[in-house]
């Protein structure tokens, strides 16, 4: 969204053309005044503050090669040549809203600009996003961009989707918010559902089509995504909103912004919950969702702190449908957990068990710095941590079929009968932290960023009997039949220049050296390592 600001400015001279008076208002696009803008005289100590109604006064020795300065927290700051004003009536100056005060060099380096980025890119801007959006997940907002398609597990938009770039599936493409990588370490796919409802929180969707964009993190094949969330709004806000739809969707959500406090602080919290019996049998979701950030804007300096993600739960919907089943409006709402068909007719079917559920939750910590050093060299900081708990039951009956399937024998119990009916529960518990660090450097005919990446993961995975017929004496649900821990350490450096080479050409570059180790090792009877 982009706010208009009208300065009304007067002058007046004196004898002898070297003292200016400079009055005005400045308000935004529906005339709304700004309390407390800043004006001010580029490099020198001439400046002033707007009163409540947006009324101000700048008076000093101000001349003709003079710059005007007037800037807002949370819009993009102006320069007006003085001898550019025309006294004889008012100009109107437009700026921009600042995407995310405490990443300018992420949207410098990432955010394409029509006829200047040399690359394909396609975004979505918040009045765009407020347009559409209701409740569905991000692969569906961006399938209505340019060579981007989406597939939904449960046919309804929520839960489980699937993104492709130009025929790249996600694990071949690099998704970030802001400016933190979200692939996961270990199989580098993107679950979308771990951070439901984040849509209500973005202020800007980057898509790059192609190779390229380390600028984001680590490079990619297919392309790359970066989310960008803003908690900034300055004026207060409450926002209560309750929705309805097909499948018995509904959504509950309450928004709180505070504005600006004290010219300083802002404070933004947002909850809600999505439910949903879905499209597909036994393809309910119960999704929580949560986006707190507070910032504090000083001179030089911003600091922001985001909290985020959501508590979640849905029932099991993975395999896929036959052909012939998708033109039946009634079949292919069916869920299997097994099928088989022969001419077009279902020959054998082993039908989902209502307890196959998952349960997952991924909280998000993000502490973001914008520093300025000085008009040309700025540095961003990203430290983050991201915690991950939860499990999903699905059905074990087939283990049946393979001997000492869950290992009781190896282990010592007296399994007289293979365990049947069973419902297998797999859980992971996973950590993530790490820093990510960007210069910018502006310089003439373009602009150099270096940053560098320092991130480590580390998992561990299990599996538990929660039911089984035929269980030996002794076992419990505390028994792991299989147990894991992986790890990957990532370091990396990279280079991100524009050059200008003409005012019709211009060239980008990119760079990277990165150093990944993985580690798969406490395997508890296998014995890897």
């Amino acid at each position: 969204m982009k706010r208009i600001i009208f300065l009304f400015i007067f002058a007046a001279v004196s004898i002898n053309a070297q003292r200016l008076i400079i009055a005005g208002k400045i308000t935004d696009q529906n005339y709304n005044p700004l309390p407390l803008a800043n004006v001010s005289i580029k490099n020198s100590a001439i400046g002033t503050s707007a009163d409540q109604n947006g009324d101000f006064k700048l008076d000093g020795k101000i001349t003709y090669q003079d710059i005007l300065v007037v800037s807002y927290i949370g819009y993009i700051t102006k320069e007006i040549p003085v001898t550019s004003i025309n006294y004889s009536e008012a100009i109107i100056i437009k700026l921009e809203r600042a995407i995310l005060t405490s990443q300018t060099v992420l949207v410098q380096g990432s955010v394409g600009e029509e006829g200047v980025t040399p690359m394909s890119f396609a975004k979505l801007d918040r009045e765009t996003i407020e347009e559409s959006y209701i409740n569905q997940d991000i692969p569906e907002m961006l399938s209505y961009l340019p060579s981007t398609t989406f597939y939904s597990e449960g046919g309804a938009g929520l839960g489980y989707n699937y993104l492709s770039i130009r025929g790249f599936d996600q694990r071949r493409i690099s998704v970030s918010i802001n400016g933190i990588p979200q692939n996961d370490p270990e199989d580098h796919n993107v679950y979308w559902v771990d951070f439901p409802d984040l849509l209500e929180s973005t202020d800007l969707i980057n898509v790059q089509r192609g190779a390229g964009a380390g600028v984001i993190g680590y490079p990619s094949i297919g392309g790359s995504i970066n989310i960008m969330t803003s908690s900034f709004s300055d004026r207060p806000k409450m926002q209560l909103e309750a929705s309805l739809g097909s499948f018995n969707t509904r959504k509950y959500s309450a928004l709180f912004s505070s504005g600006l406090i004290e010219n300083r602080y802002s404070v933004y919290a947002k909850i809600s919950q999505t439910l949903s019996d879905g499209y597909r049998d036994l393809n309910w979701i119960d999704f929580r969702s949560y986006h707190i950030s507070a910032v504090r804007y000083d001179d030089n300096v911003t600091t922001q702190l985001n909290f985020y993600g959501g508590p979640i739960a849905d029932g099991l919907t993975y395999n896929g449908l036959a052909k012939f089943a998708i033109k039946d409006r009634e079949l292919r709402k069916h869920n299997y957990s097994y099928w088989e068909a022969v001419d077009n007719e279902y020959t054998y079917v082993i039908e989902r068990r209502q307890d196959e559920k998952e349960n997952f939750s991924q909280p998000h910590y993000e502490l973001l710095n914008d520093i300025k050093i000085n008009d040309d060299v700025t540095l961003n900081s990203a430290l983050f941590l991201v915690l991950g708990e939860g499990f999903f039951d699905y059905d074990g009956s087939w283990s049946v079929f393979y001997d000492d399937y869950f290992r009781l024998k190896e282990n010592g119990f007296d399994a007289a009968m293979e365990p049947a009916n069973a419902l297998i529960r797999a859980y992971v518990d996973n950590a993530q932290w790490g820093w990510i660090p960007r210069l910018s450097l502006n310089h003439d005919n373009g602009d150099l960023i270096l940053g560098g990446e320092i991130r480590f993961h580390k998992s561990k995975h299990w599996g538990n009997i929660n039911f089984a017929e035929n269980l030996p004496e002794g076992v419990t649900k505390e028994y792991q039949y299989y147990y894991y821990e992986g790890a990957k350490d990532i370091l990396n450096v990279f280079a991100h220049e524009r050059y200008d080479v003409s005012d019709k050409l211009n060239v980008l570059l990119e760079g990277q050296l990165a150093y990944h180790k993985y580690t798969l090792h406490h395997e508890k009877y296998v014995g890897t390592e």
